[in-house]
This record gives C-alpha cells, sequence and structure tokens, in this order.
C-alpha cells in the first residue's frame, strides 16, 4: 500500500510542478459537481411553491436551478480543459520518465530477467492508467464531492433514503473483489501478452517474415498468434465479464428496494405525514444515489488501479536508481601498463540452475592482441560483456592494472572501449551516422568516418551505395537502400574502429557473415589496431570459434563449458594436443 500511496503523491507533485495554476483551475469541476447535485432540491422546492401557489418560492428555487445548472456549465469547461491539458503534460512526463529509466539501467542483466520483463510488459500494457493517473484522482475528488452533497439532501428529505446510502456502501466493500479480480488479469496477461508482440514482430519484421514463407509458416503463425491473443485478453475479458455480474447484481437490489422506499412514502404522502416536497427531491434524488454507489465503487477500482501502477511505476523508479547505484568514481586510464586481470571470476543468469563462467583467472597482458576461442556456448559472449560492465560478476573481479573495475566510472570506463559484436544493431541512418555514431565527438566527420570504414574493410561497402556516405540505410525509410548480412557486419566493424586507442577493442565474432578473401583482408587490419593499440598498452579482444582467424595473435585462450582449458600461443596450443588442437584439427578436416 505504501508504494501506491507514494506512486499517487507523485501524480499530485508531478501535475503542480508541471503547472500550478492549471492544477488549481482543474477544482472548478469539483465545485460545479457540488451545484448539480443540489438541483432535486431546488426542484422539490419549487413543486411545493407549485402547490402552495407561492410564487416568491417558485421564482427563487427557478433562479437557484438555473443559476446553479449555468455556473456548473461553467465551472465544469474550465475544469474539463484544465484537466485534459494537465492530463496529457502528467501522461508525457511518466512516459518519458519510463523510457528513461529503463534505458539508464547501466547493466544488461534486467533485460534478461522473466520477471523484470513481466513487469515492464504490466506497465507498458497499462501505460494509459499512468497517464490518466491525474484524470483518476479528479474524478475520484469530483466523485466524493458529488457523493457528500447528493447525501445531504436525500438525508434533509427522508431518513428512510438512508437505507439506499446503506447499500451503497455495502457495494463498497465488494470492490476489494474488483481490484483483485484486475489485479490476477493484469499478472496473468503479462506473458502472453509479450509473447503476442514477439509472434506479430516475426510476422511483420523483413526477416521473420522471409522464413515465415519460406517454411510455410503463415498458418500456424496465424494460429500460435490467435492462441497468444487469446491468453493475453482472456483474464481481462474475464475479469470484466465477473464485474458486470457483480454491478447488476447491486443495481437490482438497489431499484428494488428504491422502489419499495418510494410506495412506502408515496402512501405517508397521502396520508399526510410526509411532505409532496420530500417525495419531489426523493423521486429526484434516486438516480443520483445510484450514480454515487457506481461512481464511487468505480472510483474506488480506478484509484486502487492507478495505486498498483504507480506501485509498479516506484519499483521501475527503485530499481533503476538500484542499479545506477554504482559506487564507482574513478576516471579510466589513459593507458594500460599492466593490463586486465580476470581474477575468480564467476557468473550466473538470473534463472539459470548453474554459472555460464565458472572461476575464471586470466591475464590479458597490455598492448597483447588476445584470442579467445570456444565452441558455441563456451561464454565467450558473456565474459566480454563482463569486461565492458554491461553484467556484475556472480563472484569474483576484473582488475585494470590492478584496479578492481567496480571502482570506474563505467561511462567513463566504456568511453576507453570499442567494440564490434556478431549481434550488432543495424542503425538505419545515413552511412555516415551509421558508422560515425562509433564515437559520437566526431559523428558528422565524414575523414573520420573514412578512415574507419578502410580500418574495418567497409570502404567497398560505401563505394557501391548511389550517394555515398549520405545514402539513407534501410529500404523501410524513402530512398534508402537495404544491405546484405555481410554488409551491415562490416559497418558495424567500422563503427567499432571510430575511437581512436581504446583502452580495450573487442571484436565479437566479428567474420561470422563475412566471405573469406574479406576476412583475410580484416585480420591484416585487426593486427594493425592490435600493434596501435600497444602504443598505449591498450588489449585487442578477438572474439572467434573461427581457428584460421587465431594464428597471429599473441595469446590464446580456449574457453569450455565456462571455464579456461588451456592457455598459450597458437603454435603451443597445437603442439600440445589438448582441446584447442582438437577443435583445430577438426576445422581444418572440413576445409580439406
Amino acid at each position: 500500500m505504501k508504494p501506491a500511496l507514494r506512486g499517487m503523491g507523485l501524480v499530485l507533485v508531478t501535475a503542480v510542478r508541471m503547472s500550478p495554476w492549471q492544477s488549481l483551475l482543474c477544482l472548478f469541476e469539483t465545485l460545479g459537481k457540488v451545484l448539480a447535485a443540489l438541483a432535486p432540491l431546488f426542484i422539490g422546492i419549487f413543486a411545493t411553491g407549485a402547490l402552495e401557489r407561492d410564487l416568491d418560492r417558485m421564482v427563487v428555487a427557478a433562479v437557484a436551478l438555473v443559476g446553479s445548472t449555468a455556473a456548473n456549465a461553467a465551472l465544469q469547461a474550465v475544469g474539463v480543459n484544465a484537466r485534459v491539458r494537465q492530463m496529457e503534460l502528467v501522461g508525457h512526463t511518466f512516459d518519458a520518465r519510463i523510457a528513461e529509466l529503463t534505458a539508464r539501467i547501466p547493466t544488461l542483466d534486467h533485460v534478461e530477467t522473466a520477471r523484470y520483463l513481466d513487469k515492464l510488459q504490466i506497465l507498458r500494457d497499462n501505460e494509459n492508467v499512468l497517464g490518466g493517473a491525474l484524470n483518476t484522482l479528479i474524478n475520484l475528488a469530483n466523485t466524493l464531492a458529488y457523493a457528500i452533497s447528493v447525501l445531504l439532501v436525500a438525508g434533509a428529505a427522508d431518513r428512510r433514503l438512508l437505507i439506499l446510502i446503506a447499500l451503497g456502501s455495502a457495494r463498497l466493500l465488494t470492490t476489494r473483489w474488483s481490484t483483485r479480480w484486475e489485479k490476477d488479469a493484469e499478472e496473468a496477461g503479462a506473458a502472453p501478452g509479450r509473447l503476442t508482440r514477439h509472434l506479430i514482430d516475426l510476422s511483420l519484421s523483413p526477416a521473420g517474415a522471409a522464413e515465415t514463407r519460406v517454411f510455410g509458416h503463415q498458418r500456424e503463425l496465424r494460429r500460435q498468434i490467435g492462441v497468444a491473443v487469446g491468453n493475453w485478453r482472456r483474464p481481462s475479458v474475464r475479469s470484466t465479464d465477473r464485474k458486470a455480474v457483480l454491478a447488476g447484481g447491486h443495481s437490482a437490489v438497489f431499484f428494488a428496494t428504491a422502489t419499495a422506499l418510494l410506495v412506502w412514502m408515496t402512501q405517508d404522502v397521502i396520508a399526510g405525514t410526509v411532505s409532496l416536497q420530500s417525495l419531489v427531491v426523493a423521486v429526484g434524488v434516486l438516480q443520483s444515489l445510484q450514480t454515487v454507489s457506481s461512481s464511487f465503487a468505480g472510483a474506488v477500482v480506478s484509484v486502487t488501479k492507478v495505486g498498483r501502477n504507480c506501485a509498479r511505476f516506484i519499483w521501475l523508479r527503485d530499481y533503476a536508481d538500484a542499479a545506477a547505484a554504482h559506487t564507482g568514481r574513478r576516471q579510466a586510464p589513459d593507458r594500460l601498463y599492466d593490463g586486465i586481470r580476470i581474477d575468480g571470476l564467476s557468473f550466473r543468469y538470473s534463472g539459470a540452475r548453474r554459472d555460464s563462467l565458472t572461476d575464471i583467472t586470466l591475464d590479458l597482458p597490455a598492448g597483447a592482441v588476445v584470442a579467445l576461442v570456444g565452441e558455441n556456448g563456451a561464454g565467450k559472449s558473456t565474459l566480454v560483456k563482463l569486461l565492458a560492465g554491461l553484467y556484475r560478476p556472480t563472484r569474483g573481479r576484473v582488475l585494470v592494472d590492478g584496479r578492481d573495475l567496480a571502482e570506474f566510472d563505467l561511462t567513463a570506463w566504456r568511453s576507453r572501449m570499442s567494440a564490434a559484436f556478431q549481434d550488432h544493431t543495424r542503425f538505419e541512418f545515413t552511412a555516415q551516422r551509421s558508422v560515425g555514431v562509433g564515437d559520437l565527438a566526431v559523428l558528422d566527420d565524414s575523414e573520420r568516418v573514412h578512415r574507419a570504414l578502410e580500418d574495418g574493410a567497409a570502404a567497398d561497402v560505401v563505394t557501391a551505395l548511389p550517394t555515398g556516405l549520405s545514402t539513407q540505410l534501410g529500404t523501410t525509410w524513402p530512398g534508402g537502400v537495404e544491405l546484405s548480412g555481410g554488409q551491415w557486419q562490416r559497418i558495424a566493424i567500422a563503427r567499432g574502429m571510430m575511437r581512436q586507442s581504446p583502452l580495450l577493442l573487442v571484436l565479437d565474432e566479428p567474420t561470422a557473415a563475412i566471405d573469406a578473401a574479406t576476412e583475410h583482408s580484416l585480420f591484416e587490419r585487426y593486427s594493425a589496431a592490435g600493434r596501435h593499440a600497444r602504443r598505449h598498452g591498450g588489449v585487442t579482444l578477438l572474439v572467434t570459434h573461427r581457428f584460421s582467424t587465431v594464428a597471429t595473435a599473441d595469446l590464446v585462450v580456449v574457453l569450455d563449458q565456462g571455464r579456461v582449458v588451456e592457455v598459450g600461443s597458437h603454435s603451443e596450443l597445437v603442439s600440445h594436443r589438448g582441446k584447442y588442437a582438437e577443435l583445430h584439427e577438426l576445422q581444418a578436416r572440413g576445409y580439406r
């Protein structure tokens, strides 16, 4: 409950901060609701005046009714306009804040955690709830003001109407069922909702659409989307059905009781024990009482839903703050003298039963070109992400010139890194910027981009483009040009070459989609980059499963099932006749 209250408090504080005066104008709508609740009272006075032929009373009642109605209309216009404006401001603020929070978490652990992704999915599914949080709170204030006014009018007319008020109060007690049904539906639909989006992406993305058609998946994909959508929305539909049945039951009991009360009051009016004014007010206030009951129940459910999603927002904020609370403030050195040492390092993914890396102890000497080899799933890419600070070790340390990486400012450390990953991003910008984003300080420097293209053996990719570096990449954009998988990878490698003199240059399976001739050319350039890196002690880490590409490395590290099994030069490991020699022979045999 405390996070929910904190969240609703945050909504109000955000609204006032965005526009204090507009927040105040929202209350005009509440004042108008109070005036609207008095209408049955004025109608009752008018009816009594007409019966008693009291013109003065009729005029006063008519003026009060018309005046309050006009004032209500004016107040509603001002208040609703202010509310809509504030709702848009607050909604935009929360949407931007959620995007900022998810983007500033410095590690990647959370994007591979089902619990985090499910909660984020619920936030996304209910983003309109956060956007409309202020609207919900204002509706609650309006309902509360209207309810108090209606209850006072009803109580003054005849105390028997308090029976209907009691029925309305009883309805509030059952709202806990509605809120529980909604909460259960949100949580049950989170994982199917993520699956639905994934399947839809498969059917719409060019890469997914190609496989879908080649393997004839269209019918099966449509079936699975239908099943996923059903599993996603069915809990919500079931919750809505239950709430509709509950509301219908309440309405039936309410109007049956109201009919009995009106018959009773009519008999008393005929008998002369109750005034006609009381009966007229009672008739006029009945619908208001039913509205108050249903509105209050709806408001409670809505506010509870807002509270739940505000609590989730608070959870995301606290999670991001905790994840971003990296205590390291040390700046990255200008050069490396000793190099990088991995000391007793182990890592286990969230929810996994065993470590992906176990007790890794390894020296990456300053100025060395290190090849990290092993079969798929050996843990190569995981180790790279630990070196980049994208994961936090489960156990052990990464030492940079003897200093724990945890002591460093991660942004500063990453600014002295560069990388080209196998699972690279396809930046659908101009070719200039798709490469230039590798170093934002020189994003539009065409000379630097040309140099990076040469270093990454990708100059011919840009030469073949219609307008060179100014060519838009990606056919989803007007005038855009599509590249092959190998061309995209070479653009990514060139992007990794943008930063000059990085302390750690990571090339993670850089030739996976590249032909043999280009691969040979690339490794000549990698060797040159490694020699350049030696001048400032930089480490070049080449991650690959192609053994033909690592012969020129200073050091070869062999990973197997998350453990270091061999370390040495290419010739040493071949002569050792161990795991490396076995894999090297198996791969070489395939080329004979």
